[in-house]
Parts: C-alpha cells; structure tokens; sequence
C-alpha cells in the first residue's frame, strides 16, 4: 500500500475514517487498518475451520449431496438415511465385484441395462452434460467408499489459509473416521474383504493352473513368500500331465537360499482341508466359551473408547474456553482496555496453548483410531463360518480370506494361522 499507491499516483481518501494517503500519517493509518482486516478475515476463517471440525469429529455429513445409495434425513441435520430406490445397486455392484466381477465389466452390465447412474440424481447444472453412463471411475468410487459401512469420513481437504483457493487433499491417515453414524448398506466384513481384492494385482487373463490356497502358503523354515510352480511332461501316450507344487520363493530364486522343500499341491490340499475341518468342528461344539470371550473383550474395548473419548470432549471444552477469551481480549481491543501490543501477547500465548491441547487431541485420536481398528473376534460370526467350512467339499477361496492368516509347510509339516486365533 505505502509503495503501490504513490508510484501510480494514486491518491486514496475516506472521510468516514479520516484517510488520506498524501498524508504520511494517514498513509501509515491505513497500512495498519489493512493489516487489521486481514487479521480478522484470518480470525473468521479459524473460526469456521473449527466448526466445520468439531462437525466433523461428532460424524456430521454436512456435503452438498448425499452419497449414491443415500438420502439426506428430513428430520436430523446433517444425518443420512438409506435411500430404497438407489441402495439396491450399491449392493449389487459389492456382490458382482466379490463374485469376481472387474470393474469394467460391473460398468458394461449397468449400462447395457440402462441403470441410472449417480449424475442422474444430481439436480445442478454441473451434471446437465453427463454422459448419463456410468464409469470405471465411478464403479471404484463406490467400492471404496467407507460411507456405506456406517462411517462419516471428515477433512478429506483443507486449505493452506484464506487467501488461497486452492485445496489440498489430506492423507488417509489424517483423516477423521466416525463410525455406526448411519444405517450401513454393505457389511463391514465384506467391504473390507473388497478392499483387500481392490490391492491385488490385477489378473489380466484366466489362469489355466488355479489353486484356492495359493495366496497363503509360505516357507515355515525362513517365512518367505511361497510361489505355486506346474511342471508339464509329456508321457509315451502324447498326454501331457501337470504337476502342481508349492516351493519357498527364496529357494526358487536360487536353491542354497532355504532348506526346506517344495510340497505337491495334492500333499497339502488334503491335509489343509482336513485341518480346517476339525478346528471348526471345535469352534461350531464350544459356542458357549468362545461367546463369553468375545463379550469380555468387547467390554474391555468400549471401557477404553470411552475413557479416551471423555478426555478428548474435555480438550475440546478447553479449547472453547481458550476462543472465548481470545474474543474477550479482541473486544477489549476494540474498545481501547487494551493497548494493541498487549493485545499481541495474550494473542499469543492462548494460540500456544490452544496448539498444545488440539496437539494432544489428535494424539488421542490416534488412539481412539487404534482401539476401533483393533479387531474383536465375533464367535458368533466366526462360528457361522465354521459350519459352512464343514459343509464344504472343495477349499473355496472366499470363505478361506475370512478364515486364514497364513499356511506354514515345512517339508510334509502343515501349520495354519487362523484369523480367529493368537498364534504364536
């Protein structure tokens, strides 16, 4: 201001504030009123920054639109609730991609029977030119959207400050996560198991030699990763006969790496099998036991959610009691109690201490995070699994990802590390 306005001889006069810039009194005036609205204009944008927070950490969905699947509630505030016409394909478009469907081929089957896609619903100008079909893109948005297990996600961006339009887009792990806020429309179980499928890599052709335990198997003597190898021969009758087996990754890249062995696929899938049967037949026989276990750990669990939540809520008061005094002091400036640099140092000493408690708020919320994502065995669901394992004549890959960590070998020696298990 003090530089620009001379050098285009530019002349600024406000009668209301008595300013004029010809004046180097008044110029130095108007320099301070200036840097006295932009403090303000940055106090605001604080401000409304830690509302939009505060909702977002009580799980609030304050977005323009709701998400495909849903509707905003009619008689809650920033609530949502299952919209009936648009939830069912949601749900078939999970079901099709864990029944192995890619998400190409999700979008060519929903546009060959003409379902409406999201944009469809979205009254704005913005969406008047779409395509009306769905995308890829669209496809993998709803695949890895935690919105539809219940959970409201928040600050997925933010600015840099007021100035700036531009928005950066926050890491995951910076995100706030609030869970059972709505009705969910997929089960958590089966999103999860999504995700895990969404980072594999992709298969771009049918494998001719498939085996349901192959993703699990690993060396029992160095732990390495075990890759499934087929050797072809061709015998006298011009038939070709395959042989599958298990070998230690390390020792296939060079044999004196591990000493333990390869396993024939027909060695390991009958003793596999027979190993996942009787530890289920435990489970299915000792529901009573493996209930109790789970509604302790899960006592335990709510204990320490709470014992965290009560000291974030009481971080959070401090923090409000900290702006209220810093409005009082800003109040005291503008009525002239307080001189400007005075106004300065309590200014900041209140931002040291609002940063050091909105510090330890986000370290408890790492813990809050830790204790949600530490995972209860449910017996109950776990026994539901049991019985079907039981039923099964073949391994089936899908129930094998709920049920197993791992399958060790080493030499003709199986060990499985179930999910539902602490191993040691």
């Amino acid at each position: 201001m003090e530089r620009h306005l001379p050098q285009r001889n530019i002349r600024y006069i406000a009668i209301g504030d008595g300013v004029d810039t010809a004046t180097s009194a008044g110029l130095n005036f108007m320099t301070f009123k200036l840097s006295f609205n932009d403090y303000y204009s940055l106090d605001i944008s604080n401000k409304i920054k830690a509302v939009k927070r505060r909702k977002a950490e009580k799980g609030e969905f304050f977005s323009t639109y709701a998400p495909f699947g849903y509707k905003k509630d009619p008689e809650i505030k920033n609530h949502l609730i299952i919209n009936e016409e648009t939830a069912p394909v949601v749900k078939r478009i999970f079901e099709m991609y864990l029944n192995g469907v890619g998400t190409p081929s999700i979008t060519k089957i929903l546009n060959a029977e003409k379902v409406p896609p999201p944009s469809t619903y979205l009254k704005c100008k913005r969406y008047e030119k779409c395509s009306g079909k769905w995308g890829k893109g669209v496809i993998y948005n709803i695949l890895t959207n935690e919105v539809y297990i219940g959970t409201v996600v928040g600050k997925k961006s933010y600015k840099v400050n007021h100035k700036v339009k531009t928005r950066i887009i926050t890491s995951k792990n910076e995100r706030i996560y609030v869970e059972d806020k709505h009705e969910p429309i997929i089960e958590k179980e089966d999103f999860d198991l999504v995700q895990r499928k969404l980072k594999e890599p992709m298969k771009c052709r049918n494998r001719q030699n498939f085996n349901p335990l192959k993703k699990f198997i690993y060396c029992g003597e160095c732990g390495a990763k075990a890759t499934m190898k087929v050797h072809k021969r061709q015998v006298k009758s011009g038939e070709i006969h395959k042989h599958q087996y298990f070998i230690c990754n390390k020792k296939s890249e060079d044999y004196y790496n591990c000493s333990n062995g390869s396993i024939s696929t027909n060695v390991i899938t009958p003793i596999v099998t027979e190993q996942i049967k009787q530890e289920c037949s435990k489970i299915v026989f000792s529901k009573g036991d493996l209930t109790s276990l789970y509604e302790e750990a899960k006592r335990n669990s709510k204990d320490k959610k709470s014992l965290i939540m009560r000291e974030i809520a009481r971080k959070e008061k401090d923090i409000e009691n900290i702006e209220k005094k810093v409005e009082e002091i800003y109040m005291d400036k503008l009525n002239g109690v307080i001189k400007a640099e005075d106004f300065s140092k309590f200014y900041n000493s209140y931002q040291e201490k609002k940063e050091k408690a909105l510090s330890q708020i986000n370290c408890l919320k790492e813990d809050l995070r830790e204790v949600n994502n530490k995972k209860i065995i449910n017996y109950s669901e776990i026994k539901k699994l049991a019985e079907k394992c039981l039923q099964m004549e073949e391994l089936d890959e899908q129930l094998l990802v709920k049920l197993i960590d791992r399958i060790e070998f080493k030499g003709k020696q199986i060990k499985i590390k179930y999910k539902f298990m602490e191993n040691k």
